[in-house]
Formats: structure tokens, C-alpha cells, sequence
């Protein structure tokens, strides 16, 4: 049996873990949060800078990805999206058979996103810094659309509204890919994931 690997995406603050991780907690599923990963080291290892802590945290996510890859192992994680190494494992994994999905979660803006980090730290959780934020805004849906055309499956959601009255995100579902067929592309699609909405078109019926 082939493995699957399977991606939670999205620049921080978009929603990746409250949503996405939420989702797999509830079934019961496990998967690697890097910002868990790196708050727990922070609180056993107090001296150790916190640059380094994320280095190290980063690159045992995707030693774990190739791992994962390696062996025929299933592996879920979280990740921006807005670097090279990831998207490259992830590329090579694809052209080797191995199936890949993506969930993806993301904002109208980079501002949005740097407001919903702020709002994270003053709720006592870790800062990124606002020129990181925005380059990986750029970099995150290059890479998705670099992704996309090889993808299992692919599911793209806009958490840009305020919760809900019911205190629950009001996210809405822009684009649903399975096996190579569009069940899903919003009519109203938001300016930042139009890019990927072009790719699956361009790729799938």
C-alpha cells in the first residue's frame, strides 16, 4: 500500500493549526505542528535562542517528510509553503508515485495576516516577523500552484471573515481537486488563490 502524505498549508496566521490541525485532532489523527514543536522546546530549553529552536524544529519536519517518503510511511504536517526544500521533497515525492493532498487555508491580504499574528502574540503566542509574513504570502501560492498540477487532492479554504456568533471560523470552500477532477472552484474567487483557481483549470476537467 502506497502512502499518503498529506499537507496542511498557509502563511502564519491563516488558520492552519485552529482549522486544519482542529479537523485531525477531532479524528483522532496525529501530525507535526512545528509552532508546538518549537513552544515546547522554548519551555524546556529557556537559555537556546529562539532562531535556533526554529531552525532545528524545521529541519526535523522535513526530515520527517523524507522519512516518511523513504518508507511508505503516512505523514501529516504543517508548513507555509513559503520555501524551496518542502516544495521540492514534495515535487520529487509526486513524480515517485507517492500521493500527496493539500489543505490549504488562506487570507484576502498580507495584512490580514500580520493582524492575526499580532492578535496571536497578545494572546501570549509566538511573533513572525512582518517582512517574513510577506515574503512567504508570494512564495506560498507560487509553490501551491508549482504543486497543484500533481496533487491526489486539493482543498483550498478563505478564513479572511471574523468568527462566527457561534465563536467558530466562517470559512468558505474556493476549490475542491480529487484525482484529477474539479468538483469544486468558487464563482467569486477571491484575488489570492485566483492564481491556483487558473492552474487547476488549466490542468484538470
Amino acid at each position: 500500500m502506497v502512502a499518503l502524505i498529506l499537507v496542511l498549508a498557509g502563511v502564519n496566521g491563516a488558520g492552519k493549526s485552529s482549522i486544519g490541525g482542529a479537523n485531525l485532532r477531532a479524528k483522532g489523527q496525529d501530525w507535526y505542528n512545528p509552532d508546538e514543536v518549537a513552544r515546547e522546546m522554548r519551555l524546556r530549553f529557556p537559555e537556546r535562542q529562539s532562531g535556533d529552536i526554529d531552525s532545528q524544529v524545521w529541519r526535523e519536519g522535513l526530515n520527517r517528510l523524507k522519512q516518511a517518503i523513504h518508507t511508505n510511511t503516512n505523514f501529516a504536517f504543517e508548513t507555509t509553503l513559503g520555501g524551496h526544500s518542502i516544495t521540492a521533497t514534495l515535487l520529487d515525492a509526486m513524480a515517485a508515485g507517492v500521493p500527496v493532498r493539500v489543505w490549504c487555508c488562506g487570507l484576502v491580504s498580507p495584512e490580514l495576516h500580520i493582524e492575526r499574528v499580532a492578535a496571536r502574540v497578545a494572546r501570549g503566542g509566538h511573533d513572525i516577523p512582518e517582512h517574513k509574513i510577506r515574503e512567504r504570502y508570494a512564495l506560498s501560492m507560487r509553490n501551491l500552484c508549482r504543486l497543484a498540477p500533481g496533487l491526489d487532492k486539493l482543498a483550498v479554504y478563505d478564513n479572511s471573515m471574523p468568527l462566527g456568533s457561534n465563536g467558530l471560523p466562517d470559512i468558505r470552500e474556493l476549490v475542491l481537486v480529487e484525482k484529477g477532477k474539479i468538483i469544486r472552484l468558487d464563482t467569486n474567487m477571491p484575488a489570492w488563490a485566483r492564481p491556483v483557481a487558473a492552474v487547476c483549470l488549466q490542468h484538470f476537467k
